[in-house]
């Protein structure tokens, strides 16, 4: 499978990408892009702004003789920007200054000086730079002020683009065009299935049971979930083996989709056709589960707000809360969670709201009430449902972890119809009262 599409190398550059200060993103976009196309990335390299370090990697990269090598980073106008330099280099070309390019530098510089008031020929004197590329390469529209660079070394695409992420991504249109110009972008198919509520050993058992020779399966795990992507070639025979091993996934562990989309896009879609709409009321996550629902573009039509409650004190104050309840039973209970979820339907108008309340650690657990103890409530016109969870990890997965299960949460209810009125089976068993410290 690997052998019969498009290869492509991704090269990465930057110091903050390989001490810690700044986190990839450019390397996974473009990852999935290429992917979706049918484009099998056979490397991902990061390395430091060394000019022969960099080198070294770029003609490693097409010593490969991939279909594309996409560079991202090193376009500026600092010392550290070496990219242009570096492809020069590497492709045993000179520097030169590009007049489109030029053109593109000095159109974007001034509107940049106008907006911070500064002297454009001042600006300019910097930013020029940026029109230099490699002999026989084409400006890339900028979406900054640096043009990236498109070129065609031997039989490899070349292309460098920005390190700014949001710069990339309005900047990749234009070079996915020229990769289906070129017929690079490869004649396969991708197909995610998604699954919650078992862990990858279960699903690698199903999959690992199902005959293959013609399709290419990876097995992604996170936040509670497991994603199986399936790629193969436009055939029949490979479309039959794909649609098996789904069929064998539907039948064996808890699939939710099968075509893709996500938790998050399910209840958006749930809650758009039911014309219905949620709030939360959220503890331990503050406020992760409301980003969750804003993520999503056009999120306004069913997404009313919430309440991070995070003390008992706001708890009361905000949503309503009985004292004597948090009293009973503590704030890490199905009662509260319970009654979170009914205080913010009530103060919203929602038609149902979500709840979290939990320990997420790495301290303030108890025997009674361990770290990674989660209680999340659901809220409809039929009831509140409640569910009891223990989350693995740190703090940040337990989180995670919480926010994944109150999306589903949401999706079991809209899925029942409005949503069961009872608590789950082993909802909190009282626990200790209100002494439990850490999250809530």
């Amino acid at each position: 499978m690997r052998t019969e599409l498009p290869q492509a190398i991704i090269v990465l550059t930057g110091d903050e990408l390989l001490d810690g200060r700044t986190r990839d993103t450019n390397g996974a976009f473009l990852a999935a892009r290429l992917a979706a196309d049918g484009v099998q990335v056979a490397r991902l390299t990061v390395v430091p702004d060394d000019m022969g370090l960099l080198v070294a990697a770029l003609r490693e990269a097409l010593a490969f003789e991939p279909a594309v090598v996409i560079i991202s980073g090193g376009l500026g106008t600092t010392h550290d920007d070496l990219t242009a330099a570096a492809i020069a280099a590497a492709t045993g070309r000179r520097l030169e200054e590009h007049p489109e390019a030029l053109a593109m530098v000095a159109r974007r510089t001034r509107d940049l000086a106008e907006r911070r008031h500064a002297l454009f020929a001042e600006m300019f004197a910097v930013t020029r730079r940026e029109a230099l590329l490699p002999k026989g390469a084409r400006p890339v529209p900028p979406a900054g002020v640096a043009p990236g660079i498109a070129l065609r070394h031997e039989g490899t695409l070349v292309y460098a683009l920005p390190g700014v992420p949001s710069e990339l991504r309005a900047m990749w249109p234009w070079v996915r065009g020229e990769l289906a110009a070129a017929g690079v972008l490869g004649d396969a198919v991708t197909r995610v299935v998604r699954i919650f509520g078992v862990g990858e050993l279960q699903v690698g058992t199903v999959v690992d049971g199902v005959p293959r020779t013609l399709i290419d399966v990876a097995i992604n795990v996170g936040g509670g979930e497991v994603a199986v992507r399936i790629r193969h070639a436009c055939s029949g025979a490979a479309q039959a083996e794909a649609d098996a091993l789904v069929e064998a996934l539907v039948a064996a562990v808890p699939v939710y989709s099968t075509d893709g989309r996500t938790v998050d896009e399910i209840v958006a879609e749930g809650l758009r056709a039911r014309g219905a709409t949620v709030a939360v009321a959220e503890s331990c996550t503050g406020g992760l589960v409301g980003g969750r629902f804003t993520d999503l573009r056009g999120s306004s039509d069913y997404f009313l707000g919430g309440v991070i409650a995070y003390a008992n004190e706001a708890k009361v104050a905000l949503l309503g809360v009985d004292g004597d309840v948090l009293a009973r039973h503590g704030a890490v209970s199905a009662e509260v969670a319970a009654a979170m979820a009914e205080g913010a339907r009530a103060a919203t108008g929602a038609t149902f709201a979500l709840s979290t309340t939990g320990v997420a650690g790495p301290d303030g657990g108890t025997p009674e009430k361990p770290v990674g103890l989660v209680y999340l409530g659901c809220a409809g016109p039929d009831g509140c449902r409640t569910v009891r969870e223990r989350f693995p990890g740190d703090r940040a997965s337990v989180r995670e972890w919480a926010v994944t299960r109150a999306l589903h949460l949401l999706r079991e209810t809209l899925e029942a119809g409005e949503g069961p009125g009872e608590t789950l089976a082993g909802a909190d068993d009282g626990g200790a009262p209100s002494a439990e410290g850490g999250d809530a």
